[in-house]
């Protein structure tokens, strides 16, 4: 089931592995496969392209996830939302995050270049939202965020899911409002979106 589970999330995402770099993958491992006859020098670099085709079409396909904790020790962080949902009391009640398609967001032009679209379909960043609620409080709150790659060379960390934008939309007692965890502008300032070349 897990199995299953697996193909069809990468089957779902099939569309992100439709660039420049893995067309040129796929007539690479054809052409090899059609010399295989004639040295084995054209066997290895059939296996080997083939195998880094592969990768790269499983890691396209890759479901998004977000750290969890973090998200959590975002919320509990801040104190009107710390006031309406506890560590002890509150449930996770849905959460969704997908890729985002295309090349259309406006904070990132690094990926309009023609090299980044040889090797990318979209900008490698994702939407999402969490459906929260406490049971004490009666509270229900909607948790949208967006992430995006990025590296810190210096210290040699890399966050494939780097929250950058997030907000909260919460209801309680018939009273609404919107509170900003996480705002682009402040956090682009200082960190840049890592194009990738893979």
């Amino acid at each position: 089931m897990r199995g299953a589970d697996y193909l069809y999330q990468i089957g779902s995402r099939l569309h992100r592995s439709n660039d420049g770099w893995t067309k040129t993958l796929t007539a690479w491992s054809g052409f090899c496969f059609m010399m295989a006859s004639q040295a084995p020098i054209w066997k290895i670099h059939f296996g080997l392209s083939t195998l880094a085709l592969l990768a790269r079409i499983r890691d396209k396909g890759m479901e998004p996830t977000i750290d969890e904790v973090n998200v959590l020790d975002t919320v509990f962080k801040n104190e009107k939302l710390r006031a309406l949902f506890s560590p002890d009391s509150y449930h996770i009640l849905d959460y969704d995050q997908e890729w985002e398609q295309g090349f259309n967001n406006p904070y990132f032009p690094e990926y309009k270049t023609s090299m980044a679209k040889f090797f990318n379909t979209d900008m490698n960043t994702t939407t999402g939202r969490y459906k929260f609620a406490d049971v004490e409080s009666g509270a229900m709150m909607t948790l949208h965020f967006k992430t995006m790659p990025y590296s810190h060379n210096k210290f040699n960390f890399t966050e494939p899911f780097l929250v950058y934008d997030m907000w909260a939309e919460v209801s309680h007692n018939g009273e609404y409002f919107t509170e900003n965890l996480a705002k682009a502008e402040e956090t682009l300032k200082t960190k840049r979106i890592f194009v990738v070349w893979h």
